[in-house]
């Protein structure tokens, strides 16, 4: 479910993290739906449980998940998920600007976000 690219220079926690955040998005995982365990997650992506300990760890700090001792981890509200929406698109928004200051044409920003959506 989870795709993780072991050759990125993008550590896999926070990999993991954006996918999170995109099923929670995408409504695969509601508010107070259950996390897989961090011992499943760990074993079917084949990675160290202490590297998905993480990614739940700072999911946790940013309100997008809460855990109960002894239960596992839950998906928090929405309003968590507005605020790293908004950082999402502050981010992007730098990008595009920067680009556009450093000559990067618009028809050249427009094809490579199409392409970043068809994929």
């Amino acid at each position: 479910m989870f795709n993780i690219d072991i050759k990125s220079r993008e550590p896999i926690y926070a990999q993991l993290e954006k996918a999170i955040v995109k099923y929670i998005r995408f409504g695969v995982y509601s508010k107070d739906s259950m996390l897989p365990s961090v011992r499943a997650l760990a074993f079917d992506l084949g990675i160290n449980p202490n590297t998905v300990q993480k990614a739940y760890r700072e999911l946790e700090q940013k309100g997008i998940i809460y855990t109960v001792p002894g239960k596992g981890a839950f998906v928090s509200g929405g309003d968590s998920l507005g605020a790293v929406h908004t950082e999402m698109l502050s981010a992007v928004k730098k990008v595009l600007t920067d680009a556009k200051n450093s000559g990067v044409m618009f028809e050249e920003a427009e094809q490579l976000m199409k392409d970043v959506w068809e994929t």
